[in-house]
């Protein structure tokens, strides 16, 4: 087993929610869930189920805004939201350092 099958290819890895702990979970870099956070590397490029989709979206269509003020009720008061944000702060900062020094630098006007 090597290194790279554990970790996920360069796929971020952050902390999420999973009922009352924490768990290990993926930020998609790419495929059809770009930007979602997902529980295996392997799931971002999985085709997308369609008829789940359209029960997703009327359902959020229904429920969207209550779904809203649910969710930031949760992430407002419940611990372990508040440990995830907390975590994941730290994971952003750490890598943050090597992001910066790969931006262009830009010059000013001539």
């Amino acid at each position: 087993m090597l290194v790279k099958d554990i970790v996920g290819e360069g796929t971020p890895q952050i902390y999420g929610k999973y009922k009352n702990t924490l768990k290990r979970r993926y930020r998609c870099q790419s495929g059809p869930r770009k930007g979602r956070i997902v529980a295996d590397p392997a799931t971002c490029t999985a085709p997308i189920n369609i008829q789940k989709k359209q029960t997703m979206k009327a359902t959020r269509a229904k429920r969207g805004t209550i779904q809203g003020k649910l969710s930031s009720y949760t992430k407002k008061y419940n611990p372990t939201s508040k440990i995830a944000k907390k975590l994941n702060k730290q994971v952003k900062k750490r890598r943050s350092p090597k992001l910066k020094a790969l931006k262009p630098i830009k010059l000013g006007k001539r």
